[in-house]
């Protein structure tokens, strides 16, 4: 048997190392019934684009996407962050605003028409609600600070502030190219950190009560941000860099200043994101069909087929990446962030949101004690929500 030393939870918010798997009580709950009790989150989806732009049915089963109500439903998912993302490819920065509220109106009208399955979702205590009510909370995250563009400072807070009406409850300050507000994890930018504009749009972002995110930004940009906000951050969909070195990811020291900020790493489910051979792999597969000359569709599409033939990242690594995040920022400061819809790949057993129970059974065959699995499932989530919100009385 192996002497590995596993993370067991013994108290709420209390770990001790043990060496291989604990027993479990008769009396236990089974890791189904664990996972159907708890409040499960994913802070991070690209379905979004399919609704906004292909006009899917979300409502029924669509084969080739990761995410749709069935799938949520069967998986036991009870809110969705939908990522509000402009792909520079599709216009430029004169009409990133514009792009962006056509996303949020795509997904208000689907969460209209299915007012038996989903609800929309404003705060913690909201999420709290829905399920009570058997509904699936539908949030709103805008990924990258370019979609504030086109404007100067004045225009960006008044859109930030009409993302926030809309639904934003995080916004990511960078995607994969630098925004008005900082540097990016993604390119060229990568040295450079937080801009005046961006302290303003922080500001602003905190009275409102929108989560800071950190996925995406330059180095940079991120301990700027640290140093910076008075209140936790969030990671909505980044992985442990000490696993799998890519520039997405949080590297310990990282991990260590979002859990003393009083934030949460959501852990990325793509393949590349969980393994260094693997985003090797993918990275030649993107470079070789980038080379093709293929509109960004076909792209997408080709990556996916061709990275579907690489062996296969377990379900196991990703639980290996909740561990390491655990084990060096702390159970309160973990959380789940997919990425689906939005990765070519994902572990073999967690293919789409309705293989979510497995990953609850892994954590608990880890040892992870239920109080703690609901913490990684989506109680370390509302915390930060919680966290960010100003006061009753101040909301608009």
């Amino acid at each position: 048997m192996s002497s590995r030393p596993r993370l067991a939870a013994i108290t709420s918010g209390t770990l001790l190392l043990m060496a291989g798997c604990p027993s479990r009580p008769a009396t236990a709950v089974s890791d189904l019934e664990l996972h159907r009790r708890a409040i499960v989150i994913d802070t991070h989806s690209d379905c979004t684009q399919r609704i906004a732009y292909d006009g899917i049915d979300f409502a029924t089963a669509q084969p080739d996407m990761q995410v749709d109500l069935p799938k949520m439903r069967a998986g036991g998912l009870d809110a969705q962050f939908f990522s509000i993302f402009v792909g520079p490819w599709r216009t430029g920065p004169e009409g990133y605003y514009a792009e962006a509220l056509k996303q949020f109106d795509a997904v208000h009208a689907m969460i209209r028409a299915n007012p038996d399955t989903i609800a929309w979702a404003r705060t913690a205590a909201d999420v709290r609600a829905n399920a009570e009510r058997k509904r699936i909370s539908a949030l709103f995250g805008v990924e990258g600070g370019h979609a504030l563009l086109p404007g100067g400072e004045t225009e960006m807070l008044e859109h930030l502030r009409t993302f926030h009406a809309r639904g934003a409850r995080y916004l990511t300050l960078t995607w994969s190219i630098a925004s008005p507000l900082g540097g990016s994890s993604g390119d060229d930018s990568d040295g450079r950190g937080l801009t005046d504009v961006g302290r303003r749009i922080i500001d602003e972002m905190e009275r409102l009560g929108m989560m800071v995110d950190v996925s995406h930004v330059s180095d940079p940009l991120f301990w700027d941000v640290i140093r910076y906000a008075r209140k936790p951050v969030i990671a909505s969909h980044s992985s442990a860099r000490e696993l799998a070195n890519v520039p997405r990811n949080m590297s310990d020291a990282m991990l260590r200043a979002v859990a003393r900020n009083g934030g949460a790493v959501c852990v990325n489910y793509g393949s590349a994101f969980l393994d260094q051979d693997f985003y090797a792999r993918e990275q030649a597969v993107w470079a070789r069909v980038r080379g093709l000359g293929l509109p960004p569709r076909e792209l997408w599409r080709t990556v996916r087929e061709e990275t579907a033939r690489l062996p296969p990242v377990p379900l196991a690594r990703l639980v290996d990446h909740i561990d390491h995040v655990a084990k060096v920022a702390g159970i309160d400061h973990v959380c789940l962030g997919s990425d689906f819809d939005g990765v070519p790949a994902t572990p073999a057993g967690l293919e789409d949101t309705s293989k979510l129970p497995a990953l609850t059974a892994e954590l608990r065959r880890r040892g992870y004690g239920p109080a703690d699995v609901e913490k990684i499932l989506g109680g370390n989530v509302l915390r930060v929500l919680a966290a960010n919100e100003p006061p009753a009385k101040s909301r608009r």
